[in-house]
């Protein structure tokens, strides 16, 4: 079983030449400290794979995290920019072999790929939110419905 969080970018400034390049905001560094707070206490595997568009929002939220999990890797790359859910799912079954996957992505993206991991839950992504699930990878796919086990919005939101 694999623990999958996914992870909204903290909140961002709008003072950039392009959306690509939008900054956090001071709110969003202090949020992303309180995601990376909340998922340090749970993440427990060493086997920890980090996975954000290469925004400078969401590389910087991720960067927060990485920081306070030791030992974790951390790809950034453009495909996770404008990917769909079933980019992103195809990305989990590539990390299959993580015992953690911590996904940082836009919105509304990261709500619709909660809502396939989980059809029946509904909730809000506000900025650096977090939604853990333990999922089942089987050998042709995610094994749905995820079964949600916290979901944590931070004090700042």
């Amino acid at each position: 079983m694999m623990q999958l969080y996914l992870v909204r970018h903290a909140d961002s400034s709008f003072g950039a030449n392009t959306d690509h390049q939008r900054p956090l905001s001071e709110l969003g560094k202090y949020q992303a400290t309180l995601s990376a707070a909340y998922l340090k206490q749970r993440v427990q595997s060493a086997h920890t794979q980090i996975i954000c568009s290469d925004s400078l929002r969401t590389e910087s939220t991720a960067i927060i995290i990485q920081n306070q999990i030791q030992g974790c890797d951390l790809c950034s790359d453009n495909a996770f920019y404008h990917a769909r859910v079933g980019e992103w799912c195809d990305s989990i079954c590539e990390n299959r072999s993580a015992e953690s996957l911590i996904l940082v992505g836009h919105n509304p993206i990261m709500g619709f790929l909660a809502k396939h991991l989980n059809p029946s839950l509904s909730y809000q992504f506000s900025p650096s939110c977090v939604a853990h699930y333990e999922l089942e990878i089987l050998p042709d796919g995610l094994k749905l419905p995820a079964q949600l086990i916290d979901f944590f919005k931070p004090d700042a939101v």
